[in-house]
């Protein structure tokens, strides 16, 4: 999810004419209720504690818990070269909460090497597993985020398996999570090793009108494995290419109850996460829940209480 949206967006656009990326967003569904949760059991945001200040208010200000608590309860952690700064991060998770830990640069660096040599991967684990253990939170409760849009990055899957499997080494049975781009009609691999898998698409009012984007799920589902589930990636940005699609900020709140929507009409999804909670995380331009209409922020906390009680 930490990626280019503006990217993801015109990707979507350029393959999706129904979902209303010409310029016609569909009809609004502004009297749409939000039922008690019979789906997803946890919901968060991503880069909530990853030292990322929002450009569009006037405080600096670069970890947002405190903004979500009591209405999620899986928030995207980032780990850093401080081992207490991120010991403190993990040690904030409210207890019956999730840790959604991003590992992705212990393990990779997307230069020309597409990779990261063993001896760094080995020092930077050995500072996650110090944090772990300082902050007290059990192992159980952190779902390892391994890497954002993998293939469109041109890293190999295998190089995530092999990612998983070093975290196991440590934490057997630990729980991984990956997420992918949209990736088009052939559908997507998903590597044995992770437990949640998810892509992420925007600049879609209601994903489950769109056939292509409900199909590319559709496929993903039919390949999961046992014991693995799916993410759901919630549209909770806005940028200038969600204006070019058709939608207002306003409408974004329309946006988080479809998604809902499409997750509570399946079996197989466990989290939905949404981006993002803050802006300003790959682009400037990009405005999070916080920075749009209150609207979309009543409707963000309506729905997560619903998933979290």
């Amino acid at each position: 999810m930490m990626r280019s949206v503006v990217c993801a967006v015109f990707m979507v656009c350029s393959v999706v004419a129904a979902s209303g990326c010409s310029g016609d967003a569909g009809p609004a569904r502004g009297d749409q209720q939000v039922a008690p949760s019979t789906g997803p059991r946890l919901f968060g945001y991503s880069a909530i504690s990853c030292g990322l200040d929002d450009p569009h208010d006037e405080e600096l200000k670069t970890d947002y818990a405190d903004e979500v608590a009591g209405f999620t309860n899986a928030n995207q952690i980032c780990v850093s070269g401080d081992v207490d700064e991120m010991a403190r991060r993990l040690h904030a998770v409210p207890s019956g909460s999730t840790a959604i830990l991003y590992v992705e640069p212990v393990f990779f660096t997307f230069d020309d090497s597409r990779g990261t040599s063993g001896a760094a991967i080995e020092e930077q684990w050995l500072l996650v597993r110090r944090a772990i253990s300082k902050s007290g939170i059990s192992p159980g409760d952190v779902v390892f985020y391994l890497v954002d849009e993998p293939t469109l990055r041109g890293l190999p899957l295998a190089d995530v398996t092999a990612a998983a499997t070093r975290i196991r080494r440590d934490y057997p049975g630990a729980r991984t999570l990956m997420i992918e781009a949209y990736g088009g009609p052939t559908g997507p691999t998903i590597p044995a090793a992770v437990t949640y898998w998810g892509f992420d698409a925007y600049g879609i009012r209601d994903p489950a009108a769109e056939p292509r984007y409900t199909s590319y799920l559709d496929q993903a589902a039919a390949r999961l494995r046992p014991g693995q589930s799916l993410v759901l990636v919630m549209d909770a940005t806005y940028t200038p290419a969600h204006r070019s699609a058709g939608l207002t900020e306003v409408d974004m709140a329309d946006v988080a109850r479809n998604y809902l929507a499409l997750a509570r009409s399946r079996t197989d999804v466990s989290i939905m996460l949404a981006y993002s909670w803050a802006g300003g995380i790959d682009n400037r331009s990009e405005k999070g829940v916080r920075d749009m209409d209150p609207s979309v922020a009543a409707a963000h906390r309506e729905i997560g209480r619903s998933i979290v009680r």
